[in-house]
């Protein structure tokens, strides 16, 4: 087993040193990776910190359940995710790698589990430079095995976008949701913005839907403009379905039964419908994310990390026909925003209906049901949750800038925004 991981790692390795798989798990075991800006496990799902002040942590569980030698590093990219030409003496202050020394086993869990904390920068791995960096977690044994990798965004606080929302036009009005903004550069000189700054713009801290290298549109003055009728816009989806495991003693809204399993316990949901059609409600939700906690326990200083257990979780989506040529999964943070076969759909003829199961640490969830055609492995997330202009979700623009002659992009700028037509 030793040497397959080893080959397989070789086959691998290039990728990941450039980068090319990210926010990617390449261990079986290893489960509920967050990664959080500023120890936020409730709030946030694009892990962004300013260049001064702030952190990162990062949580993750080996259901393996026995202790492991995993170190960790961080590599500055440019704007499209590649590594920069910079050496890693440039950006890195202290060590360029170090072990994850905060681990601890799980506690009254059915499931037995290593959960393995980091908290980033910190006095030995640390960063002088603002930009796209990747983090990268292997298991330290002598062959480097990579474990998993995320992103996440240092930025300098020089100009803040102003961001406004726009109303679509045509067909796209009750559907879609669209931005522009701006930014005043009166205290930064910006030799030619049209060539030295670009944008990244994320809905809900989504990589796959961003639009990136987003040059200005024009520069007035001292005002940068980014405004792209009918390009900076996205479907608006609807306020996101959601379940709620953190207790196996009481049951939440969604939940129809409890079982205490033979392993471990197990939810089953109520069934949920096809809701392209169903009227938009609005009610607050995590845009899609998650977070860890456990109310089985009375301890007040219980620590979640540790004593959430891992559950089954049993889905059903109820359709009189099953969906032609086209697969359904379930979606969300929890896929690591990826459509995953763990969390494949199958369809059951005599129940008329979509079912699922997948294991999950106990916690409050956002989800949804997406639809991949087998033709054009294209996901569409409207089919089954449709969407409705007045939707909530929140908005990430990212300024990169690289002036003539730099060899790495800085990220000068950085906002967040919550659409609203009401």
């Amino acid at each position: 087993m030793k040497l397959l991981l080893t080959l397989a790692f070789i086959a691998i390795y290039p990728f990941f040193l450039a980068s090319q798989n990210i926010d990617t798990i390449y261990s079986e075991t290893v489960r509920t990776v967050e990664l959080r800006s500023n120890g936020d496990f409730r709030n946030g799902n694009l892990p962004v910190i300013p260049l001064k002040g702030g952190n990162l942590q990062l949580s993750f569980d080996d259901l393996n359940a026995i202790f492991s030698n995993f170190s960790y590093t961080v590599e500055l990219c440019d704007r499209d995710w590649k590594p920069t030409r910079l050496e890693k003496i440039e950006y890195l202050e202290g060590l360029n790698e170090d072990r994850i020394v905060d681990i601890k086993n799980s506690q009254a869990t059915n499931i037995a589990f290593v959960n393995y904390h980091l908290t980033i920068p910190n006095a030995t791995v640390r960063w002088n430079k603002s930009g796209n960096y990747l983090l990268k977690v292997y298991e330290d044994d002598g062959d480097r095995t990579p474990v998993l990798t995320r992103r996440f965004i240092v930025f300098e606080p020089i100009l803040l976008p102003a961001i406004e929302f726009q109303i679509p036009v045509g067909y796209k009005f009750n559907s879609c949701q669209e931005i522009d903004f701006k930014l005043e550069a009166k205290n930064f000189r910006i030799s030619n913005p049209t060539n030295e700054l670009r944008a990244t713009v994320l809905q809900n801290g989504r990589w796959e839907t961003a639009k990136s290298n987003v040059a200005p549109s024009f520069v007035v003055g001292d005002q940068i403009v980014f405004d792209y009728q009918d390009s900076l816009i996205w479907t608006a989806g609807k306020e996101w379905r959601y379940v709620d495991i953190r207790s196996s003693r009481f049951r939440s809204e969604r939940i129809n039964t409890i079982i205490n399993g033979e392993k471990t316990w197990e939810y089953l949901m109520r069934p949920d419908l096809d809701r392209s059609r169903e009227p938009y409600l609005i009610y607050p939700d995590l845009n899609g994310g998650f977070f860890i906690e456990t109310q089985d326990l009375r301890n007040q200083a219980i620590n979640s990390r540790i004593q959430a257990d891992y559950a089954n979780l049993f889905m059903t989506l109820k359709l009189k026909e099953p969906i032609e040529d086209a697969d359904v999964y379930f979606y969300g943070q929890l896929t690591d925003w990826k459509i995953d076969e763990r969390f494949k759909l199958d369809y059951d003829d005599a129940r008329g209906e979509y079912a699922g199961e997948v294991q999950l640490k106990q916690g409050f969830y956002n989800y949804s049901y997406v639809v991949v055609p087998r033709k054009t492995q294209k996901p569409d997330y409207s089919i089954l949750e449709g969407d409705w202009y007045e939707a909530e979700n929140e908005y990430h623009v990212v300024i990169y800038y690289r002036p003539f002659g730099a060899r790495y992009d800085r990220v000068i700028g950085y906002q967040k925004a919550q659409s609203s037509r009401r």
